[in-house]
């Protein structure tokens, strides 16, 4: 037996999880199913989040669902909402996890790139809240958490773009949990290099690059979906 499991109890409650196709969030849609929860997956690849939503049910013998949502559209993210709503009858949780973003140089960027990384890392975990909230405030001991990024905290001329607009995410958190506590939390975690697989040498690293940062890091290893799973789940317990 996992020891978590004498921790964790997510029995009937619903988690809707957003960039869930990929490696954190099928994890800790993953983690969250395996501790009880019915889960709701989504992403802009539809035939993945299906796929894993399938697996992960098989897996852990509770319901779960994938469904297709660009998340930097507002119709579609209304209507995952009211998919879930839907099927479950409610939503007891919110894992903003849709974020990405390539190498950029302080001054390689422009209006319309600089827009459309705050669209994808902000707007839409703005958007899906908003929609979640009417139904989050009907349930006990609700929460929200948003995947973060250690360059949204620190000096990142290297990710102008992405470091921006996770830093207004940061900040976005911050008002609305003050605006909503104690009736609903929210909570940030502060994502540092984590072994994505593909989607890391996509976003501009290269081999050589991310044996510097593992041997700079006092565990000599970079993150892994795992890791911030569990902080998912303990935030959200």
């Amino acid at each position: 037996m996992n020891p978590a499991n004498e921790l964790y109890d997510f029995s009937g409650k619903v988690i809707l999880i957003t960039g869930a196709a990929g490696a954190i969030g099928s994890e800790a849609a993953r983690q969250f199913a395996m501790h009880g929860a019915n889960v709701a997956l989504t992403d802009i690849n539809e035939e993945k989040v299906k796929a894993e939503a399938a697996k992960i049910e098989k897996e852990s013998d509770r319901e779960c669902i994938g469904i297709r949502a660009d998340a930097t559209n507002d119709a579609d993210l209304k209507s995952l909402v009211e998919q879930v709503v839907a099927k479950f009858g409610k939503i007891s949780g919110l894992i903003n996890n849709v974020g990405w973003g390539k190498a950029t140089p302080l001054w390689g960027s422009d209006t319309e790139a600089m827009v459309a990384s705050y669209k994808l890392n902000t707007i839409s975990a703005y958007n899906v809240t908003k929609y979640c909230m009417p139904y989050l405030r009907k349930e006990p001991n609700t929460s929200v958490v948003f995947s973060g990024s250690m360059v949204g905290v620190t000096p990142s001329p290297e990710f102008i773009e992405y470091s921006t607009a996770k830093a207004g995410l940061i900040n976005m958190a911050h008002s609305m949990a003050v605006a909503s506590g104690p009736e609903v939390r929210f909570n940030v975690v502060v994502i540092g290099s984590v072994d994505n697989g593909d989607a890391t040498l996509e976003a501009g690293y290269d081999p050589a690059m991310l044996k510097k940062i593992s041997d700079a890091i006092v565990m000599k290893r970079r993150g892994t979906p795992a890791d911030i799973a569990h902080a998912f789940v303990f935030l959200m317990s």
